[in-house]
């Protein structure tokens, strides 16, 4: 048994290094300290033992959540099942978005809470009300937005573009759009760049964006607009759509900061510096983009 507890205490202190949330982390290190403590208890020093399960396993922990509590969290506003946020099959949170602010936090301190909303429209409401600090959604950088809320330097570069079924031989390029029907959702950089369009149709009465590629596919609705990470990344999962064309130049996504905190932003717009110029931003970006 001896021999078991010994194996354990390096295990159990690698697991600590290793994972993310602090929580959890504190949580390992009470098992370190209690196994040590059996350790003790095995080598014939009870009181060392004693010792080391109140002070290590107790006291200590207790200091720890205490001190959690105090340092406070930095709440992600999120969509649900964004390219940019998801959970994994063993139910972890998981995505570009969420690794970056889970450094980002660490950075800060703090742990990282996701806050998830219902609709995408809710996002830029719920940060103004003060229920959540930054969105991470993969969002586009657009004037209309940066009216509202700030946003931290562009972090993912992005365009939009117009996609349609490969049976629908008539949609070819730009001018193959004047009289046609194409499929958006309010209050997406989608929206506002179809606006631009002359001569078409926008209909609006998808509220969810992320299904709009599956609709597509599935031949509910002819033609849609969606950025291009959202696009490439939908060719995967529906190889019969074809991408017909941009309708804008480059624009980037950006980290929803509301205005009243303007040294949060300054924190996050020097942290993305700090990473782009570590490499660590490249080593996220390889995990979720081959």
């Amino acid at each position: 048994m001896l021999i078991v507890f010994l194996i354990m205490l390096p295990v159990l202190a690698l697991v600590a290094l290793e994972i993310k949330n602090l929580l959890s982390a504190v949580i390992v290190l009470s098992a370190f300290s209690l196994v040590l403590s059996l350790i003790f208890y095995y080598l014939h020093a009870p009181d060392v033992a004693i010792a080391e399960a109140a002070i290590g396993s107790g006291f200590a922990t207790v200091i720890f959540l205490i001190a959690i509590k105090k340092r406070g969290v930095l709440i992600m506003l999120t969509y649900p099942h964004s390219r940019f946020f998801y959970y994994d099959d063993k139910g972890r949170p998981a995505g570009f978005d969420y690794d970056i602010l889970s450094l980002f936090a660490r950075k800060l301190g703090i742990e990282l809470e996701v806050r998830r909303v219902q609709y995408w429209q809710e996002l830029i409401p719920q940060l103004i009300s003060g229920k959540g600090d930054i969105i991470g959604a993969g969002m586009t950088r657009l004037d209309e937005r940066i009216k509202q809320i700030c946003f931290s330097d562009g972090y993912f570069p992005t365009k939009v573009v117009i996609v349609t079924n490969r049976e629908n031989t008539a949609l070819n390029s730009l001018s193959d759009l004047k009289g046609k029907i194409i499929t958006s959702v309010k209050d997406t950089s989608y929206l506002s760049a179809l606006q631009s369009i002359e001569g078409i149709k926008i209909d609006t009465n998808f509220s969810d964006p992320n299904t709009l590629l599956q609709a597509a596919s599935d031949g509910r609705i002819n033609t849609v607009a969606v950025d291009l990470p959202e696009a490439l990344i939908g060719h995967i999962f529906y190889p019969n759509l074809k991408n017909v064309d941009t309708i804008t130049n480059l624009q980037q996504y950006g980290y929803g900061i509301s205005n009243d905190k303007p040294e949060l932003l300054a924190k996050l717009n020097s942290f993305l510096k700090e990473i782009n110029e570590d490499g660590t931003y490249q080593k996220v970006y390889r995990k979720y983009f081959h």
